[in-house]
């Protein structure tokens, strides 16, 4: 039985494509529905913390914005910790004025060195920002 499996395996080495991907060198097609990291839309945000309420690891935290230049209003917006996200999609969902987006990016958000590169700040999700740069 080991030998049949064996030889049947020599047979079969260079018949057919390849089923790995080279995936830095050839990215992979995502689906439309895919569910990458996070996006948000400030002007959009109203800070109601629903997207926190609903969130199942409890991986949204909601903050104060600093304070811009041109006002002196704080407000409040979502800040994620990568690190929980199970990328469910519910925060997405539940948000009414769909401030909170899904984007394809899944690998240069979400692979870091240290667990504080995971936790992203509003700037960041907003990507004013540059993802990975600290402020």
């Amino acid at each position: 039985m080991v030998l049949k499996n064996i030889v049947q395996a020599i047979k079969h080495i260079y018949d057919g494509p390849p089923v790995t991907r080279r995936y830095p060198e050839v990215p992979s097609e995502l689906p439309d529905r895919f569910r990458g990291l996070q996006k948000l839309d400030k002007s959009e945000c109203i800070g109601c913390g629903i997207c926190a309420s609903t969130c199942p690891n409890n991986a949204i935290k909601i903050v104060r914005d600093k304070v811009s230049k041109d006002n002196d209003k704080r407000r409040w917006f979502p800040a994620i910790d990568i690190s929980h996200c199970m990328f469910c999609g519910l925060c997405i969902d539940q948000c009414p004025k769909d401030a909170l987006s899904s984007t394809k990016v899944y690998t240069t958000g979400v692979i870091r060195w240290t667990h504080e590169e995971l936790l992203y700040t509003p700037d960041m999700l907003a990507r004013e920002t540059p993802i990975g740069e600290e402020e």
